[in-house]
């Protein structure tokens, strides 16, 4: 497992991200909405240490891909 980051448009005037926890295959297991990166960052380490996860990726843009 491994936690992947991505932005996300919520409205046509709010971009937050989505942070996923995803299994080996890359689907999405769990997933959270972050506001802004401080809330991006903190719910990434509450899943990584939650699931006892090493792997977190940020991306820079709208996909989940790596």
């Amino acid at each position: 497992m491994k936690i992947v980051t991505h932005k996300f448009q919520k409205t046509k005037e709010q971009l937050c991200y989505l942070v996923n926890l995803v299994d080996i295959n890359g689907r999405p297991l769990e997933s959270h909405v972050a506001n802004n990166k401080k809330e991006r960052r903190d719910i990434s380490e509450e899943l990584a240490e939650k699931h006892k996860v090493l792997t977190v990726f940020h991306n820079c843009g709208f996909s989940i891909i790596e």
